[in-house]
């Protein structure tokens, strides 16, 4: 009956560690399926004015993308291979570096890419150096039965603990 409480703390103190990092873990720059890692990737032609710009999220090929200056969202995403299934495009974020004259801020605003022609040429324009993250627009039965078997894992160890410790 000893080794009841052992095996039950060693499996808690394995466990709790995958779970508490499971659940501090965003969705910022993670490979989800049919995505790629993150890379560098250089889209233009010999001689043409170029920009960074990072795109993190829900798309086929996250990374930091090289694109001609004139790119446009619309055209970043898919240079990108398009967004996965999952991918809110109803609420894309973009956070733009703005340098004024005496300070440096950043400015994050959100652009609905599921009405493309509502959308004004303002919120299409990239800049060189802006950030546009996709988030997703559930919860994936994947992470949802990760969450649940984690959780009943760690509460049957907990409940093997204290009835162990109940029969002594």
């Amino acid at each position: 009956m000893q080794r009841i409480p052992a095996i039950a703390v060693v499996v808690f103190l394995v466990c709790l560690p995958g779970f508490m990092f499971a659940q501090m873990d965003s969705n910022i720059g993670n490979s989800k399926s049919g995505a790629s890692s993150a890379a560098y990737y250089y889209i233009s032609k010999p001689g043409e004015i170029t920009m960074s710009i990072n795109l993190w999220g829900h798309v086929r090929n996250p990374g930091r993308y090289e694109v001609p200056i004139s790119t446009d969202i619309v055209q970043l995403v898919s240079y990108a291979g398009g967004p996965l299934s999952e991918a809110d495009l109803g609420s894309v974020k973009i956070a733009r570096v703005v340098r004024g004259v005496e300070a440096v801020r950043t400015v994050e605003f959100n652009v609905n890419l599921n009405h493309l022609d509502k959308l004004d040429e303002k919120a299409r324009r990239l800049e060189p150096g802006d950030t546009i993250f996709i988030d997703s627009t559930n919860i994936t039965f994947r992470e949802v039965f990760d969450l649940v078997t984690t959780t009943a894992l760690i509460t049957a160890t907990i409940a093997n603990v204290i009835l162990a410790y109940r029969t002594r």
